[in-house]
């Protein structure tokens, strides 16, 4: 079903099931409603058909419970349940299908003995009351959090002396308005600082019963507004900074740690490394415990888990890289200026040694026995058994039916919200698992806190280049997915488009636009990059020393112009397009490298950058914070005007009379680049690559030079101070 319709779909249902989550007793105020409750329709033609609810609670007994007409199309059951998850699927004619407008599944062994997934149900514990978070407001330095009690059936009120908000300090919040017989409040903290607050609601009835505590989140002057507005960058930590922000050397082996910590994140962060490029949140890689021995790659040569991905205690901060203490300074300190931290969360296996293995083995937790085997290695090929093939033969990968092991990759993931106040999750290696199960830790996290979008989720979707990839990314997303993804096939097109000069702009065109028509509706933020830590780096496609072996022959940091010219425009691309912008740490100097894991090297020392490096520094930090001040490049329209081979150019615009024009070459000799009557007011503009006045004329060409790009404003734009020196 296309994204608009099923949004409507679970409209039109959120609006006929409003009921079945409260009612009001004799007393009139709200209480909870704890009926579990399946709606459908008839898909078989005619109306002389029947509906019934076939599941888990009774054995999946047939012909299971009838659903009955609601009087409009829809037809409806509800269920009285224990407490639990439940199974289960709708039957129309003897034929068992899933529940189309629930998003969540489970699993159970089918007739043919092999598992099969069905619709999820979940059964709350009525014995208790809840408290709901409706809104959370922010002006100034003041949050204020609305919300309802819903007494237990039958039972009694909310006690406004049991009502109570708790910021992370213990500062409580002052109850601003309390109607107990509606069940409805106000709490209210004032005099907060810049940064993120995380607020702890607590409530129970006259009798003293406890409703379980919810969190609220309110942000004081964030960086950014949202994700979708924001800049994102992501680290390393092995291989970023020291202690203190100290400048690493090598690794002794492309395989080896170089010693990067938390703490060196959290130094760049209090020195303004990031508010000088723009950035509004940072994506670091696992924080895991991982294992001390060295291991053998896929490729034969030795590793340490640098990268944090064998995670070993899947709750516990790598002491090497810092520990939980250095891990909540850096997102104290992120915090502080208004900036978001992703964690990069690995849910898909553990390592060998890990005790989840070890006291879970031969238990169904895990793709193992003798059909086990190891991804790409001959008769395992990675499309026939990418959901359950091993990374490693010491990588145990999770047997994602068995309903234990889910439970707890959406307890750890909840575990690392709370633990330290993140801010979400980049997910790793979704295609290695069952939509299911992104799609039950994504609903975990938006249901753990408000407002809804508080707790954000993106996945790595890795696709090669291609329009067919598009629909790869889209099946992980909408509605009920992730709320986002990286745009790998994009990446792709800028670089045959800018880096290698293989492919065209309107390439690059036709990507975004049939992007945008697959993900219409869905909601999804995506991440738009020119490096991964899983691709060469760009600068090194550039020159065609990308695909130099990282063990052997590692290629230079170049020295040609051209690359970094080629470099800086593809920045300068994904900065100016909609969408999450993704810095990979690195890119902002044009470091070099080839594939994984070369495209990992450390971070350079600033004192030890060439001119070319420094030029390609000094750009991406304007553009960065021209984006997040202008309002036309973080949610503007993008109105196309030029797109050939060599020539590209388009207008963002948010109606506010500061409108963006962006144009790129990548021709080798100077060109007139035509724009279209009305694409921009006529006037003096200010380029922001090169610093130059520009004067408009309607219908005027505008002259590029060979393999160059301009960023236009107003001249007027206030903008402009907020980007920084020009050159």
């Amino acid at each position: 079903m296309p994204f608009r319709r099923l949004r409507s779909a679970l409209a039109a249902l959120a609006a006929l099931a409003a009921a079945s989550g409260l009612s009001c007793n004799d007393e009139g105020h709200p209480t909870r409603d704890c009926a579990t409750v399946v709606w459908a329709r008839l898909e078989g033609g005619g109306g002389g058909g029947a509906l019934f609810v076939e599941g888990s609670w009774d054995g999946w007994a047939k012909p299971g419970m009838p659903l009955t007409s609601h009087g409009d199309g829809w037809y409806i059951a509800a269920l009285s349940l224990p407490p639990g998850e439940y199974g289960y699927q709708v039957v129309e004619g003897g034929e068992a299908r899933n529940d189309r407008y629930n998003p969540l599944t489970t699993f159970r062994v089918g007739a043919d003995g092999e598992d099969e997934e069905v619709s999820l149900a979940r059964a709350p514990d009525c014995s208790v009351p809840e408290v709901r978070v409706d809104a959370v407001e922010v002006s100034g330095g003041e949050v204020t959090v609305r919300g309802t009690f819903l007494g237990v059936p039958e039972g009694p009120r909310l006690d406004p002396a049991r009502l109570v908000g708790v910021l992370p300090s213990g500062e409580p919040l002052t109850v601003a308005e309390v109607n107990a017989a509606e069940g409805t409040f106000a709490l209210r903290a004032t005099g907060l600082r810049r940064g993120k607050h995380t607020i702890t609601v607590e409530a129970a009835d006259t009798e003293a019963k406890a409703a379980a505590s919810v969190k609220a989140v309110g942000w004081v002057e964030p960086a950014s507004a949202s994700w979708d507005e924001g800049l994102l960058y992501q680290i390393v930590t092995d291989r970023f900074r020291g202690d203190g922000g100290a400048p690493l050397g090598a690794p002794t082996t492309p395989g080896a740690r170089a010693g990067g910590t938390l703490d060196g994140i959290r130094a760049e962060i209090e020195k303004g490394t990031f508010e000088a490029l723009g950035v509004t949140g940072l994506w670091i890689s696992p924080v895991y415990t991982n294992p001390i021995e060295v291991r053998s790659g896929n490729d034969g040569r030795l590793y340490e888990g640098y990268h944090q991905y064998w995670p070993q205690e899947p709750r516990s901060v790598e002491p090497r890289i810092g520990g939980e203490e250095a891990l909540r300074a850096l997102i104290d300190a992120a915090h502080r200026r208004g900036i978001r931290v992703l964690f990069d969360l690995v849910p898909n296996h553990v390592y060998e040694s890990s005790e989840r293995y070890v006291e879970n083995r031969n238990r169904g937790w895990f793709n193992e026995g003798p059909s086990a085997c190891v991804c790409g290695t001959p008769g395992c090929g990675w499309g026939q058994f990418i959901q359950t093939c091993w990374f490693t033969p010491y990588l145990a990968d999770i047997r994602w039916q068995n309903p234990d092991a889910m439970q707890m990759a959406v307890d750890d993931a909840l575990f690392w919200m709370d633990s330290f106040d993140a801010d979400g999750v980049r997910i790793d290696a979704v295609p290695m698992m069952p939509r299911a199960t992104t799609r039950r830790i994504t609903a975990a996290l938006r249901a753990h806190a408000e407002p809804r979008q508080a707790l954000f989720s993106v996945g790595e979707i890795f696709t090669g280049p291609g329009l067919g990839a598009i629909n790869e990314i889209r099946y992980f997303l909408g509605p009920n997915g992730l709320d986002g993804a990286f745009d790998f096939p994009l990446m792709w097109a800028i670089r045959d488009a800018i880096g290698n000069g293989h492919g065209s702009f309107e390439t690059v065109e036709k990507t975004i636009v049939e992007t945008g028509a697959a993900l219409a509706g869905s909601g999804a933020v995506l991440g738009r990059m020119i490096n991964n830590h899983d691709v060469s780096r760009f600068i090194s496609d550039a020159v065609g020393e990308g695909w130099n072996d990282a063990w052997t022959a590692p290629p230079p940091q170049p020295e040609d112009a051209e690359a970094y010219q080629r470099t800086r425009m593809a920045l300068a691309l994904v900065l100016t397009l909609p969408g999450l912008p993704v810095l990979y740490y690195g890119d902002e100097v044009a470091l070099a490298g080839a594939g994984d894991p070369d495209n990992r090297r450390v971070m350079p020392d600033p004192g030890a950058l060439s001119a070319e490096q420094e030029a390609t520094r000094a750009l991406t930090q304007r553009l960065g914070r021209l984006r997040r001040c202008s309002a036309a490049l973080r949610r503007g329209e993008r109105q196309l005007l030029v797109a050939g081979r060599e020539l590209y150019a388009f207008r963002r615009d948010a109606g506010d009379d500061d409108p963006v024009l962006a144009l790129f070459s990548t021709a080798d000799a100077p060109v007139d680049l035509p724009l279209p009557v009305g694409s921009l007011p006529g006037g003096t503009y200010v380029d922001v690559v090169s610093g130059d006045r520009v004067e408009l004329a309607p219908g005027t060409p505008l002259a590029m030079g060979p393999l160059s790009v301009r960023i236009l404003v107003p001249q007027d734009s206030p903008c402009l101070e907020a980007s920084g020196d020009l050159p």
